[in-house]
């Protein structure tokens, strides 16, 4: 009979657990939708990439962390590559 109760108290802690896990989860990829939503609707709307991009990270610095490592900057059109003499045998 003991042993019963605490496999049955036991089981209902773990599964506790990992409800409250999932719940934390959930309430996390739901804030995440927002922001992205947001920051969707303002990209199609004109707003620069830069200054979503920093609204994104204010907001949240690990949700696009992968990308901003590719930094967001405006470029000229590439060089013409330079020819290299290649010196023969």
């Amino acid at each position: 009979m003991k042993d019963r109760r605490e496999l049955e108290e036991s089981l209902l802690s773990e599964v506790t657990r990992r409800l409250t896990e999932i719940s934390a989860r959930q309430h996390d990829l739901a804030r995440q939708q927002r922001i992205l939503s947001r920051a969707a609707t303002q990209l199609r709307t004109g707003k620069g990439a830069e200054s979503v991009l920093a609204e994104i990270r204010e907001q949240s610095p690990d949700l696009l962390r992968d990308y901003c490592d590719l930094h967001v900057t405006l470029t000229s059109p590439p060089r013409r590559p330079v020819a290299r003499v290649v010196a023969s045998a």
